[in-house]
This record gives C-alpha cells, sequence and structure tokens, in this order.
C-alpha cells in the first residue's frame, strides 16, 4: 500500500451502501502538485467507507479537505496489454478551506522604526559597567 495525506477537491460525490450497510461514498477528487510548469491539478477516482464516508456524503461537491488514505492499484487486462487503475481509499477526511492566495512578508515590512526611547535604555544598559563580570553567578 501506498499510503498519502493529501488536499483534495471532491468534485463528484456518489453514494451507495454495502450488505451491512455501511455508506459508501466514491467519485472524482481533484489534487494539486508542483512541477516545471508551475502548478498542476489532476483528478484520481476516490472511495471511502464508513464514517469519512458520512463526512464526504454531508459535506457534497466541491468542498476541499485534507484526505488520508491509500492508494488501490487495480489491474485491468485488456487483452494484449494490462492497465493498471489508481484509485485513492480515503481513511480519514476532514473539509478545511482552500488557500486562494499565498503572500510572503519579510520580517522588517511590518515591524516599527524602534522609538527613541527604548534604543537609549537598550544603550544604557549596555554600556553600564557597574557590574562586576568576575563575580560568581547568584545561583
Amino acid at each position: 500500500m501506498i499510503h498519502n495525506t493529501a488536499t483534495i477537491n471532491l468534485k463528484s460525490v456518489n453514494t451507495t451502501h454495502d450488505k451491512e450497510g455501511s455508506l459508501i461514498a466514491f467519485g472524482i477528487a481533484e489534487f494539486y502538485y508542483r512541477s516545471k510548469e508551475g502548478v498542476v491539478t489532476d483528478e484520481i477516482p476516490f472511495r471511502s467507507k464508513g464514517a469519512p464516508a458520512v463526512v464526504i456524503n454531508e459535506q457534497g461537491e466541491g468542498v476541499h479537505g485534507t484526505a488520508e488514505g491509500y492508494l488501490d492499484l487495480v489491474v485491468d487486462n485488456r487483452g494484449e496489454y494490462k492497465e493498471k487503475i489508481a484509485t485513492f481509499v480515503i481513511r480519514n477526511f476532514i473539509s478545511t478551506q482552500p488557500i486562494n492566495e499565498l503572500t510572503q512578508v519579510s520580517k522588517n515590512s511590518h515591524s516599527p522604526e524602534t522609538p527613541d526611547f527604548v534604543k537609549e535604555l537598550l544603550e544604557d544598559n549596555v554600556t553600564s559597567t557597574n557590574e562586576d563580570l568576575d563575580e560568581e553567578p547568584p545561583f
């Protein structure tokens, strides 16, 4: 199994029940990754069962979230060649808001100029020689 944690967008959500009555949610999920061309969007089929399926069913289509699970590879025998089809099996799903814009801020862009009285206090503390540095620490 290939374990994975990904931020996904649920493009389609369908539901059914198994023989025991557990909810099964399945559909198409959209995920993003970086490549040489920049941010790339790709789709993968997903399925989930039980508690994560209930959360996905309640949230519906178009929801962004963080999904934990694994990739299930199924071999499809197509005559002369075999095709591997990947499905993302979701074991845990938490809905989140999408990050629309990332902004990097430098450290000094929001910090105001140091006030004069603070500079004076710092200079007084640094230049004062009232302390005897050869003294043993009090502890």
